[in-house]
């Protein structure tokens, strides 16, 4: 497994160039991190629901933002969590699902924390 970094400012980068306004920009990634508990909380509850459906819609919803937002270290780590309930049969124990939430909200938390660094840089640029 490759680590990736938290926030990779390539990624930014891009989605600066394709939405052609610095404003746009930083508008998109606040909104991200402001969405971020609650999408965390969403695959929380879907988690200890064990509705499968839900937690793949929370999942997509998550990694795709993620990507875009150059969150790659939680859209890594979601798309290895989906891997795993793809190809195990039985729903993760408690144990495992509070040690992938913990790691889970401690990523995100990371990751807010980088993306708000971003934000406050004077004329920031990826």
């Amino acid at each position: 497994m490759t680590i990736a970094p938290v926030l990779d400012a390539t990624e930014l980068a891009e989605l600066g160039e394709q939405l052609g306004d610095l404003d746009a920009l930083h508008r998109f990634v606040d909104r991200y991190a402001t969405m971020l508990d609650q999408r965390v909380e969403r695959l929380d509850h879907a988690l200890d629901a064990q509705d499968l459906d839900d937690w793949q819609d929370a999942a997509l919803s998550l990694r795709t933002s993620s990507a875009m937002a150059g969150a790659t270290a939680l859209s890594q780590l979601i798309r290895e969590a989906e891997s795993y309930l793809v190809a195990n049969p039985h729903w993760p124990r408690p144990d495992v699902q509070k040690e992938f939430m913990t790691g889970l909200r401690q990523l995100a938390a990371a990751t807010e924390r980088e993306l708000r660094s971003f934000l406050a840089r004077p004329f920031a640029t990826a």
